[in-house]
């Protein structure tokens, strides 16, 4: 019996931190892509995801969102995030032509430390507006990101 728990607590302790759930990965994809874009899930580091740290990125001219499913695994991100990201800059491209939908003031709100240093150190300042909305629509619980969709693309 005691071999029994310790083997239990042992999977538990191998077992990720934040499982996918697939059902809300499917309800995203099929909402971005009735918007009119694409999501190419890319197994392998190849194509737009050879380059070193892409985890995901949407090509505005294809109205495609790449998830680099290797890159992912590899960094220990959450799918669920990049998958939010990128497709929360579909919605800014297609549904506000190409600006963000939420006051500064919002935006600041939801964004952590981390997320205003990275905007800082590896982006333009052009583009500071766009990824600030994105990466602070990553951490919205999926129901409130799938209604945020519906508001801004009605």
């Amino acid at each position: 019996m005691k071999q029994l728990a310790l083997l239990a607590g042992l999977l538990l302790m191998a077992a990720p931190v934040s499982a996918t759930n697939w059902t809300e990965v499917q309800q995203i994809e099929s909402r971005i892509e009735k918007l009119g874009a694409r999501i190419y899930w890319s197994r392998m580091n190849t194509g737009v995801c050879s380059e070193r740290g892409m985890l995901g990125i949407y090509k505005l001219r294809e109205r495609t969102v790449y998830m680099c499913q290797q890159a992912i695994r590899d960094s220990g991100e959450p799918l669920m995030e990049t998958l939010k990201h990128e497709g929360w800059h579909a919605v800014q491209q297609l549904c506000n032509n190409g600006r963000a939908v939420l006051s500064d003031d919002k935006i600041r709100a939801l964004l952590s430390e981390r997320d205003k240093r990275t905007l800082r150190n590896y982006y333009d300042t052009s583009q500071h507006r766009l990824e600030a909305e994105a990466r602070a629509l990553e951490e919205v619980p999926t129901v409130a990101y799938l209604r945020g969709i519906s508001h801004y693309c009605h």
